[in-house]
């Protein structure tokens, strides 16, 4: 379903991104972990366009958004063709990002009105469907600021799946949350997990990642180390980076 290649990205000196390899299949869930300034949030942010790659290619359900020149550059599609494509891609970031002015219902209906030309009546219809699945129906009318952090997430949530992606990237949907709202965030993740949906999620919550995760991608420095299943990074890691790592965090 996507595919990146030879992916590097830098912000003037700093060299963020460093030669990504990345394949994920139809239906298959992917957690990203790895230690703070490794490049996890930047690789997502290339994935959907937020950032533009320096290096390499880039391609989604066989539709390339760029794609490396001779010289190793990352030539785009079109503005109007890279959005085409990318609207298919859903997007839950760490600060929720809703309209604070907008109501939750409203929140969540105005991507599928403007950009996908649903009718009012049809998109109020799924976003109540979709409040219903993270548990927020009563919710509908109350703004932003009236809700917890775990609630504000729970709709952002419900405002990614109303543009009904096929794919789902979630940027540490957790790390702005307090510990007791955690849970709860992680259920309705975990719930799209037994749905198969596609999913890659950056995250640090090392037992979540290993109970529903199909591959495990540990970064490090801007590069992928391993990128292999549950077992081979929680319980036997090889590598002595993960190891490193995992002792510090578990």
């Amino acid at each position: 379903m996507i595919r990146v290649e030879n992916l590097h990205k830098s912000f003037q000196s700093l060299n963020v991104l460093k030669g990504i390899n990345l394949s994920v299949a139809k239906g298959e869930i992917v957690s990203i972990i790895g230690p703070s300034g490794s490049g996890k949030s930047t690789l997502l942010r290339c994935l959907n366009h937020l950032e533009v790659a320096d290096k390499g290619s880039i391609s989604f359900e066989g539709q390339y958004i760029a794609k490396e020149d001779s010289t190793g550059k990352a030539v785009y599609k079109s503005n109007k063709e890279v959005l085409s494509i990318c609207s298919n891609i859903g997007m839950v970031f760490q600060n929720f990002n809703l309209f604070p002015h907008k109501s939750v219902l409203r929140n969540i209906i105005e991507a599928p009105v403007m950009v996908k030309g649903k009718s009012k009546a049809e998109a109020e219809k799924t976003a109540e469907d979709l409040l219903t699945k993270v548990g927020l129906l009563d919710k509908k009318n109350a703004y932003p600021g009236q809700l917890s952090g775990g609630q504000k997430q729970r709709v952002a949530i419900a405002r990614a799946l109303a543009m009904e992606p096929d794919i789902m990237l979630f940027d540490e949907p957790t790390s702005a949350l307090d510990p007791e709202l955690i849970g709860e965030v992680l259920q309705v993740i975990k719930k799209l997990a037994e749905e198969r949906m596609t999913m890659i999620i950056v995250t640090h919550e090392m037992n979540f990642a290993r109970e529903i995760s199909d591959r495990i991608v540990f970064m490090d420095d801007g590069q992928i180390v391993v990128d292999g299943v549950p077992d081979d990074i929680f319980v036997n890691p090889e590598h002595p980076r993960i190891r490193t790592f995992l002792n510090k965090v578990l």
